[in-house]
């Protein structure tokens, strides 16, 4: 199968979140011989799963990431407290890993995993004015936010009483700049 310059080998069918195998479980071996390690991922809710269809680029996808070791990179996605944005998304919106969310692989070769992403991902900024619908999800600038509340979460009472203060001072600090900012641009 061809999408633009790209060779895809293999997509997968749409699975639970809560189905995505674990190192050494058999169907990680099974999937890894089968299809490869190599590739893009794409997560969605259940309920949007019908309206995506086969599309690779659709505003209803909730992420679209890539790995050289995919299944071991969205395994990170289904831990309770992985460190993936999607999966961080999907524990603040509260949202169930067997029932609401789905990830689906799109395998191609080594060569073309970078650029498939990107090219995803640029024509649905193109197209929808995002690179995913879940933009909290990124690892950038638009995921600091959510970021942050997760790891707060894993303060302690003190430890968030002792950084408010600092907060504060850093809001002050940000307000000045950006109305000097503004002012400069009068």
């Amino acid at each position: 199968m061809q999408y633009k310059d790209f060779e895809i080998s293999a997509i997968s069918p749409w699975i639970a979140i809560d189905h995505i195998p674990s190192n050494g479980h058999k169907n990680y071996d099974a999937m890894n011989d089968k299809f490869g390690t190599v590739g893009v991922y794409q997560v969605a809710l259940t309920s949007d799963i019908e309206e995506i269809g086969d599309e690779l680029v659709h505003p209803k996808i909730g992420y679209t990431g890539k790995s050289k070791a995919i299944l071991s990179r969205t395994y990170d996605i289904r831990q309770p407290s992985g460190s993936h944005g999607a999966g961080r998304y999907i524990r603040q919106q509260g949202l169930n890993k067997e029932t609401d969310v789905k990830i689906r692989y799109i395998y191609c070769s080594e060569d073309d995993y970078t650029g498939l992403e990107r090219s995803i991902q640029e024509e649905t900024q193109s197209a929808y004015g995002y690179r995913f619908a879940w933009t909290t999800a990124s690892a950038g600038n638009d995921g600091t936010y959510s970021q942050m509340v997760e790891l707060a979460k894993k303060l302690t009472v003190d430890e968030i009483f002792d950084i408010i203060p600092m907060l504060k001072q850093l809001a002050i600090t940000k307000n000045q700049e950006e109305f000097m900012e503004r002012l400069n641009e009068v």
